[in-house]
């Protein structure tokens, strides 16, 4: 075996600056006397005993972590504990440590757990779940047996001779949080004297999170030891960046119909094929890999494996399949293995597992978790050793994660900007414990980053100067904090009302109330009846006639060949701002399946016999390719996704032609409004309203509306109108058949229609830019009533009359009742 590796440059200073943190956490110990309460040294650990580790995946944790191990002197044997992440880990730690730490001995949590074995200190690396009980190896390893005794009988002996306890957990982040087994093994067994926690995704919420789940302190972000990327890249270890590309739809309407995986795919191979010819010309004799990140599930394992080898030209043999749910020596080995030009992975397998051939990933699902990103980023980032310190093509330096989700890069975003924040630091000291000795008395006190202890000598031993920082009263003063809380509450109880007789009556004058419904009745001077829209019968014929209307002119035809669209590609380093995105256009092929699903939502949207009026279309669409001169598909299913293609590029074709079949014929129909309205509680009062009430609505703006009408002397009366039952007032010409209910009808003085009503319609903000909404606005008019009215506000503001502009419904000017006065047609 090959000797301990030298640190590079900044690596020896992040080691030196974790040493000085346990060095000084030792003394402490040390200064310690013999006969000092175990609280005391308790009270270090947890206080003092853990330095945080933050490093880019790729700049060298497990080996800074061994190396550590390797120079710490604890001042007495001390057993460690080395957490990696998953099990298929352990034995790459376990090789770096005997590497680095050659005078650390190994120890074998099946074998070696006696007090005999571990005399002399050594380390266990296992993982949480190999020590929680909750599974089959925990429970072995935490009872006693043939093969030893349990860990937590082990830990005392240990500690009963005097040696130390540590910790290693690789990954800190992952896993421990998770199992309350894993939190409970940490807190009330192993009780680490020192703990060294390693990360490549440093949070301010997971270090709380850890200090409330085990009462070991963390420190604030500026006591963490951390690598800045740039170190790692000027070292030659990581890559100067990872790019980010995602494909976006320039056309909204043909987003959805994009196999978007499929070309995430085809673009990751193209890089890869390129990154390929790159290393050729450069003379390095290398394989790149390409890996495949896909949801969890075997079929979609498969079916990316079946576009790679059956459309991409990948060999069989070249594209492999990791299906376990997490890193082990399979898929290290795959990725190491030459011969492996693409690797699938399931999403979970993204943390753990070293690729240095690794340049492009195809992400066939999105990150939007930080984390994660931080995995996938770490797959990428690393140097390959053929390639450090080489002048290379500039495509060489970086990584490359293809999106499949445009929408989902927030998690590589976030990751990125992470990564970045991070700069070298190694304070020396960061919350310290300072034992005070004075004669036969000792005591504990917390200081923090500048602060000093001040002391003074009483009487009665040692007590606090008026100066001293209030750091220092952190620990004496928690119990004294509680009993004062707790005085703060006096005795609750006392005398009771003795008049049960009127108490006992309650129930029941509420169940009686609970019956009783208020009734509002309809106004006198309001008419019985509304004059509203409604759809012609359906007869047999309809199906033919909306066939008929269809314009299938040459122009629509010729988009049968248009299975292509063009999207908007964009390029940006994670590790940088958006300043720097890169935008070009690519084509992508559409998803014949999703092309024909939008085709059947489409037909769906119709009250019509659908095998009937596809049979009629496919008729009519024959007939017109004819006329047109153009060939005609010669089988059924090639027929069929012609005109799915036509249909789908021309959603209109079947919107109008059912609107000129039926929409001439839409009637009038008159509906009754409620001669009363019954509700469980009362309702406050309106002066206008046809029923004397304020109704439910559905947003404040319209409640300020009605408000509005109940201030004009003008408005004779008002109605809101219901979205659903039989009372409605709706509107269909405005489209192809869907109804529309406007939010209010008002009548106004002086109006020139049938019981002088205005139909008003309530929008916010939001909906300006809806374009239902802005079809409803440019609608025809009611025949009897006139154009609906649009009026709406910005938050607070007063109302604006609302109309119809480049696709947008826009603010004209102020509202004023007054302009209800006169009908629009």
């Amino acid at each position: 075996m090959s000797g301990p590796l030298s640190l590079l440059k900044f690596q020896d200073d992040t080691a030196r600056g974790v040493l000085q943190r346990l060095d000084a956490t030792r003394a402490l110990y040390d200064a310690l006397p013999p006969d000092a309460d175990p609280s005391h040294a308790a009270t270090v650990a947890r206080r003092n005993g853990t330095v945080m580790l933050c490093a880019p995946t790729g700049a060298g944790k497990t080996l800074l972590a061994a190396e550590i191990l390797a120079r710490f002197d604890p001042g007495a044997p001390t057993l460690w504990f080395w957490f990696a992440p998953f099990a298929g880990l352990v034995e790459q730690a376990r090789a770096v440590l005997c590497r680095q730490s050659p005078a650390l001995r190994l120890l074998d949590l099946g074998s070696d757990r006696r007090i005999d074995a571990v005399a002399s200190g050594g380390i266990f690396v296992t993982t949480w779940q190999s020590v929680a009980t909750a599974n089959q190896a925990g429970r072995k390893a935490r009872s006693r047996g043939d093969d030893g005794a349990s860990l937590d009988d082990l830990l005392t002996l240990a500690r009963a001779q005097g040696m130390r306890i540590g910790c290693v957990v690789d990954e800190a982040h992952h896993g421990f949080h998770k199992s309350k087994e894993a939190r409970a093994f940490f807190t009330d067994v192993l009780r680490p004297d020192f703990t060294v926690m390693m990360t490549a995704t440093p949070r301010d919420a997971d270090a709380v999170k850890f200090e409330r789940d085990t009462g070991y302190r963390v420190g604030d972000p500026e006591e963490w030891i951390t690598v800045a990327r740039r170190d790692g890249v000027d070292a030659g270890l990581l890559k100067r960046g990872v790019k980010l590309v995602r494909f976006v739809a320039a056309d909204g309407d043909l987003a959805t119909l994009v196999d978007y995986e499929r070309l995430a795919l085809h673009e990751c191979t193209q890089m890869h094929r390129h990154l390929q010819q790159q290393l050729r010309a450069n003379g390095i004799v290398l394989t790149p890999l390409m890996l495949v990140q896909v949801p969890d599930g075997t079929q979609a394992m498969r079916e990316a494996q079946r576009l790679l080898v059956q459309q991409l030209g990948f060999a069989e043999s070249a594209v492999r399949i990791h299906t376990a749910n997490e890193p082990d020596p399979d898929l290290i080995a795959l990725a190491n293995d030459p011969t492996v030009e693409v690797l699938l992975f399931k999403m979970a397998v993204a943390l753990g597992f070293d690729a240095p051939r690794a340049f492009t990933l195809a992400a066939l699902r999105g990150a939007r978790d930080p984390d994660f990103g931080v995995q996938v980023i770490g797959r990428l980032m690393r140097v390959h050793p053929l390639l450090r310190h080489r002048e290379t093509a500039p495509e060489l330096a970086h990584g490359y994660v293809f999106l499949a989700n445009a929408e989902t890069q927030e998690g590589l975003l976030s990751a990125g900007e992470m990564i970045a924040k991070l700069s070298t630091q190694a304070p020396e000291l960061g919350t310290q414990t300072v034992v005070s000795v004075v004669g036969s008395s000792h005591t504990i006190q917390v200081l923090r980053t500048g602060e000093t202890a001040s002391l003074l000598i009483g009487s009665s031993g040692i007590s606090l100067g008026d100066d001293a920082s209030p750091a220092l009263h952190e620990l004496g003063q928690e119990a004294q904090q509680l009993g004062a809380t707790m005085s703060l509450f006096p005795n609750l109880g006392g005398p009771t009302n003795s008049s049960a007789a009127p108490r006992a009556l309650l129930p029941d004058l509420l169940a009686r109330d609970a019956a009783r419904r208020l009734s509002y009745r309809l106004r006198e001077g309001v008419p019985r009846e509304l004059i509203s829209e409604a759809l012609p019968t359906i007869d047999s014929d309809l199906e033919q006639r909306v066939v008929d209307h269809l314009d299938f002119s040459p122009g629509v035809l010729g988009s049968m060949h248009q299975t292509l669209t063009r999207l908007l590609r964009t390029e940006r380093d994670v590790f940088v701002g958006v300043a720097e995105e890169r935008e070009s256009y690519v084509q992508a092929q559409l998803d014949a399946e999703q092309v024909s699903n939008k085709v059947q939502r489409q037909l769906g949207l119709f009250d019509l016999d659908q095998r009937k009026l596809l049979h009629l279309i496919d008729e009519r669409f024959v007939c017109k390719l004819a006329e047109a001169g153009m060939p005609a598909p010669s089988d059924t299913e090639a027929l069929d996704r012609a005109l799915d293609f036509v249909l789908v590029h021309h959603p209109e074709l079947l919107r109008n032609a059912f609107k000129r079949a039926r929409m001439p014929n839409v009637q009038q129909r008159r509906v009754a409004l409620p001669l009363a309205l019954s509700f469980d509680e009362g309702r406050t009062p309106s002066r206008k309203n046809a029923y004397g009430i304020l109704p439910d609505f559905d947003s404040e703006d319209e409640r300020e509306f009605a408000l509005l009408l109940d201030r004009c002397d003008d408005v004779l009366w008002w109605h809101r109108n219901p979205s659903t039952g039989p009372e409605r007032l709706q509107l269909y010409r405005w489209n192809d058949g869907a109804p529309f209910h406007p939010d209010f009808v008002v009548a106004h003085r002086g109006r020139n229609c049938p019981d002088h009503v205005a139909l008003v319609e309530i929008k916010g903000p939001r909906g300006w830019g809806d374009p239902l909404d802005v079809k409803k606005a440019q609608g025809p008019a009611h025949d009897d009533y006139g154009r609906c009215v649009f009026v709406g506000r910005e938050k607070g503001g007063k109302f604006q009359r609302l109309q119809p502009l480049e696709g947008r419904l826009t603010a004209h000017g102020a509202f004023d009742l007054a302009q209800l006065r006169w009908v629009e047609h």
